[in-house]
């Protein structure tokens, strides 16, 4: 079993950096043209569209079904079968923006249950990947940095508050003020995938993600938990398909973040 989960991580890996070199040489071009799609954050552009084609084209075979971002779940797929999971540009608005924080990524599931996981940045060609023998970077083992002696010196990484929930519950400035205070530092990359994976490289400490979808997290948050790190949902099932989470570095844990969580899954 473990070498056919193996053999999941290295075809994703393969369609990842044959995607990621078209994507990188786009990107450097700095033409890229951008459309909404649910709102004025939320943006697509011809290269998501391309880059998943690309990526299904490379992962068709043994009966697979696909679920990405810009097709949707064409249909539930029969148990037992591989269900590939993908985010073609993870990030596309840093994309658009020239903003060099982006990835694709790839998660392959079977039953709802994640067993592989590659998570590729294609500006500096780091590639995050997990199956059932463990999580890598650019197929070395994945190793965290040593967790700091105390919370409040944590790099906390979080798209929190986003209009969305600002919308709905003005008040969620007042727990983001909670979280400014209390870390040392926090961040705003706008690419969950990469987010998750720096926790499990302990560049960042924790990160807070609300209002996602499984493509944002399938495969970051295997590879989280593949490198020894937690993902915590509060909901029951598979932690995929949960819209928020909380995310630690190995051997990292925090009161404050946990609190916040709680009062924002009732917002």
């Amino acid at each position: 079993m473990v070498g056919g989960m193996s053999d999941l991580r290295t075809q994703a890996l393969y369609a990842a950096r044959v995607a990621a070199t078209q994507l990188a040489e786009a990107f450097a071009t700095g033409e890229v043209v951008a459309t909404t799609k649910t709102n004025r954050h939320d943006l697509v552009t011809a290269w998501d569209q391309h880059i998943e084609g690309l990526v299904t084209q490379h992962l068709a075979r043994d009966g697979a079904v696909f679920w990405g971002e810009e097709t949707g779940r064409a249909t539930a797929p029969p148990p037992g079968s591989i269900e590939w999971i993908i985010d073609p540009i993870d990030g596309t608005s840093n994309f658009v923006h020239g903003y060099p924080v982006f990835s694709i990524s790839i998660a392959a599931a079977i039953d709802d249950e994640v067993v592989a996981g590659v998570v590729v940045d294609p500006v500096t060609g780091a590639e995050f990947s997990a199956d059932a023998s463990g999580a890598y970077l650019n197929d070395a083992p994945l190793t965290a940095r040593p967790t700091p002696p105390h919370d409040t010196q944590y790099n906390l990484v979080t798209s929190f508050p986003a209009a969305e929930i600002l919308h709905r519950a003005p008040e969620a400035s007042q727990l983001f003020g909670q979280l400014v205070t209390h870390y040392s530092t926090v961040r705003r990359l706008v690419s969950g995938a990469l987010e998750i994976c720096y926790a499990a490289r302990g560049i960042a400490d924790v990160v807070l993600g609300v209002d996602t979808k499984p493509w944002d997290v399938a495969a970051a948050s295997y590879i989280l938990r593949q490198a020894g790190g937690r993902y915590h949902t509060g909901v029951a099932g598979p932690s995929h398909l949960a819209p928020h989470y909380v995310a630690f570095a190995p051997g990292r844990e925090s009161q404050l973040v946990m609190e916040v969580f709680r009062q924002l899954q009732h917002m």
